[in-house]
């Protein structure tokens, strides 16, 4: 009689070589994905986050300029002449916009202050600051609100329109008197990349 050899199944080495490199290659293509995926919703993050800022930047400039009261300011060091509203081209640190705006709501007047705020606006190290005074006649001590609204700013022009005049310098208050407040403000804020943001808004709740 014949023995029966039976014959164990099973991969070669070359097609086990081959099913490692389809492996490799498909691993490779789903993290290629899966890296695609995260950049991609990253980049989604990071464009809601300025879309959220450049709202939110709009909303309180455009909501200053409307508020803006023909109240003066005395500075700090109580010697100085008092000033209303002021604005030029950012110089160095120092604030190229300067109001007094009404509309600091205070329900039932429970805090002991009244409706007036000191804002003003400070391009610092290529962010673009609003700060805020407690009351507009601020001393050494008074607290002061301060917020980042846009970054990579390179620079903001602003024009003040009056009738059919217009200018970038401003200055109310003193010699020049305390009423006399533009009709219109314009305010150009450029960014580093070339990009710019424009807006408009009637000065002290002009309709």
């Amino acid at each position: 009689m014949k023995a029966v050899t039976k014959h164990q199944s099973g991969f070669t080495l070359a097609e086990t070589l081959v099913a490692l490199f389809i492996l490799a290659m498909v691993s490779a293509a789903g993290s290629a994905l899966l890296i695609g995926a995260t950049t991609t919703s990253q980049q989604l993050r990071d464009q809601e986050k300025i879309t959220r800022q450049l709202d939110v930047a709009q909303r309180l400039i455009r909501q200053d300029i409307m508020a803006m009261s023909d109240r003066t300011i005395r500075p700090v060091d109580g010697f100085s002449d008092s000033f209303g509203l002021v604005g030029e081209q950012p110089r160095s640190e120092e604030p190229f916009l300067q109001l007094v705006r009404s509309g600091w709501i205070n329900p039932g007047y429970v805090e002991q202050r009244s409706g007036l705020q000191a804002v003003q606006y400070v391009l610092r190290n290529g962010n673009l600051v609003r700060e805020v005074g407690l009351r507009p006649d601020a001393t050494a001590g008074t607290p002061i609100s301060s917020r980042v609204l846009l970054n990579n700013v390179r620079t903001v022009d602003l024009e003040f329109v009056r009738g059919d005049q217009s200018s970038d310098f401003w200055q109310s208050g003193g010699e020049n008197g305390v009423d006399v407040l533009p009709d219109l403000i314009e305010v150009t804020v450029r960014f580093e990349n070339g990009t710019s943001l424009s807006l408009a808004a009637l000065s002290g709740g002009r309709a």
